[in-house]
């Protein structure tokens, strides 16, 4: 029985936790994948020469993809759920994705880095570095203060409001 064959067909709401989309699309995005290497199996009838048909079948092939995009877990445990080995998982995920992307029409990478961003939020906050409690001073000299009390906590953000901290803004 495949993968695809014990998904819970009669919970849309358990397939759509599961996999991401719901069954019509999936089936939508099925027959879009079938009718697309059928059309590469007629246009270069030669490529497939010599190379064995893939061991799952493409229901399969597309949940794989779909749930590891969706889970992302690790290529051998989502191999060992599919019964294939790790790397065989990580090459149906790239054909299958790379096969996706030309279905959907997205553009490359390139083309997505050449689109300029609107707006541009970085979060520079400092978080705090965990050291362990025994054995600190390895790693830990004491020359350091805690909670941004360096320069970077002294800058001005906005006039009116005070830093965090209780600290007031010195004046300008």
């Amino acid at each position: 029985m495949t993968p695809y064959a014990q998904l819970p067909t009669n919970n849309p709401e358990e397939f759509m936790r599961t996999v991401g989309l719901s069954q019509e699309d999936f089936q939508h995005l099925n027959e879009r994948l079938s009718h697309y290497l059928e059309e590469q199996k007629a246009r270069n009838p030669l490529t497939r020469r010599g190379r064995k048909d893939s061991k799952l079948i493409l229901e399969d092939r597309l949940l794989l993809t779909l749930y590891y995009l969706r889970h992302y877990p690790t290529l051998i445990n989502l191999g060992a759920v599919f019964g294939i080995s790790e790397s065989y998982c990580h090459k149906i995920y790239a054909r299958t994705a790379r096969m996706l992307a030309k279905i959907e029409k997205l553009p490359n990478r390139k083309a997505l880095l050449e689109d300029a961003a609107a707006t541009v939020v970085i979060d520079v906050s400092e978080q705090p570095i965990e050291r362990p409690v025994k054995n600190q001073k390895a790693y830990y000299s004491g020359k350091k203060t805690p909670h941004g009390q360096g320069s970077a906590g002294d800058l001005c953000v906005d006039a009116g409001n005070p830093l965090p901290g209780g600290r007031k803004r010195p004046p300008a």
